[in-house]
């Protein structure tokens, strides 16, 4: 179960909903990972192991972070948002972290995606895939309905980063929600 259901900062307030999802039957969570304190992702680890739950986490950037951005300050700070971000998922138990990290959430540039923003996300990604593979965290980027996002919309586009990137530790994910907006001739075959 997804906690952005919830929330987007889960914390201790959220522990009777861990546990009643758990008591459901659930035998794993996601939880989004922000900017919260370090001690607020130790007290989620603490909870996931009392309640014996699996854990993967979902994340992403934003424009002061965006990989895309043509300032190499701005995509500095990608990189190291990512790396404290796999950090926080490390101490979680995290093992994949999934979301629409390749791009700024909910940016828009105002024009179709540029050879240079594709090459910019996976210049950044690059690095962070590395520092995630030193943690043994698999990284998996998520194509956005255009709504949400310009720069990789299908899996036809996010396969391309995932193969300009080329490392083991960066594959990509499937999201039914945006493949039935995005995905017109694959979901015809479902």
């Amino acid at each position: 179960m997804n906690m952005l259901l919830w929330t987007t900062s889960v914390d201790e307030s959220h522990y009777p909903i861990l546990k009643d999802l758990k008591n459901t039957g659930y035998q794993g969570i996601e939880i989004p990972i922000g900017d919260a304190p370090v001690a607020n992702f130790e007290k989620i680890a603490k909870m996931l192991r009392d309640l014996d739950l699996e854990c993967t986490a979902v994340t992403s950037l934003f424009e002061d972070g965006n990989p895309v951005s043509p300032d190499p300050t701005i995509r500095k700070k990608a990189i190291e948002q990512m790396k404290w971000r796999i950090e926080m998922a490390a101490i979680m138990g995290v093992q994949v972290i999934g979301g629409p990290f390749h791009s700024a959430f909910a940016s828009f540039s105002g024009e179709p995606p540029t050879e240079e923003e594709r090459k910019r996300s996976a210049e950044v990604l690059r690095p962070v895939a590395e520092y995630a593979g030193q943690y043994g965290i698999m990284l998996t980027p998520e194509a956005l309905n255009r709504f949400e996002c310009y720069l990789y919309n299908t899996l036809d586009d996010i396969a391309v980063l995932i193969k300009e990137v080329d490392h083991p530790n960066l594959k990509m994910i499937f999201d039914t929600h945006h493949a039935h907006i995005e995905e017109k001739t694959c979901m015809k075959s479902f």
